[in-house]
């Protein structure tokens, strides 16, 4: 298969043209027509990323943050580019389009790894859903939830707002969702689960009562790579999809 047709594929569940305006999606690097039989599924494309690329032979990688971002929002280094185009491995970003995905996206994945039942869309980007909000199997206690989180996205602490109570409804935007907490809320969530929230957020939320956890955004996007190498390993046949192994968020927990 060729780059352009991963690209096809990806486009069917997570249509390229839903993107936010702010964003750069599409092939950002590379030869649409060139042949492809191994892919690495990202993040981000780091170094690291890149290096663990070009040591396994892959022509392609497919990652989530744009590796090109518009003038004004600039989210990699040159020399990045100028390395790949010297690899000669091209590079397909799915970043917001994939965000609002049902199923495979990035929010499915989230949802799913934190055990949500009857998942449904409540909030809307355009005619895509951004927000998506399930059940837990039975009600948990704030503080139980969050150590639910922590045990699934691997995290060694989670930041939460100091409401004590009991949950069932949990509302979910991976990556930066803090500004959609309380348009949740107001659809019937019990809590919001996101990657990174503003102190004017978390403040709001806990006037409001409601239990907003901040889990990382790199933690609470990393579970789509397994979600869309799913999608992918049967839309494409002949390709070997592999998750990356070397990617490591780029800020610890001390």
């Amino acid at each position: 298969m060729t780059v352009r047709e991963i690209y096809d594929a990806i486009d069917r569940i997570a249509p390229f043209q839903t993107a936010m305006d702010f964003d750069n999606v599409g092939i950002l690097v590379g030869d649409e027509n060139v042949d492809v039989t191994k892919t690495l599924l990202c993040l981000d494309v780091t170094p690291r990323v890149l290096r663990e690329a070009k040591s396994i032979g892959v022509e392609l990688i497919i990652s989530h943050h744009p590796v090109i971002f518009n003038p004004l929002r600039t989210v990699q280094p040159q020399n990045i580019i100028y390395a790949l185009v010297q690899s000669g491995i091209a590079v397909i970003s799915a970043h917001t389009n994939l965000d609002m995905a049902y199923p495979y996206g990035v929010n499915d994945a989230l949802c799913r790894k934190l055990g949500l039942q009857n998942v449904c869309g409540i909030l809307k980007e355009g005619e895509t859903d951004i927000a998506y909000m399930g059940e837990l199997p039975e009600e948990m206690t704030t503080e139980d939830f969050a150590a639910h989180i922590k045990e699934a996205l691997g995290l060694s602490a989670v930041r939460c707002t100091a409401v004590s109570k009991m949950l069932r409804t949990v509302a979910v935007v991976g990556g930066a969702g803090g500004d959609y907490a309380l348009a949740a809320q107001a659809k019937g969530a019990d809590a919001f689960v996101t990657g990174e929230v503003k102190h004017h957020e978390a403040i709001a939320a806990q006037q409001a009562g409601l239990a907003l956890y901040e889990a990382g955004h790199y933690h609470t996007e990393l579970p789509y790579r397994e979600r869309l190498k799913a999608y992918l390993d049967t839309a494409c046949p002949g390709v070997e999809f592999i998750v990356s192994e070397s990617e490591r968020p780029p800020m610890e927990t001390l």
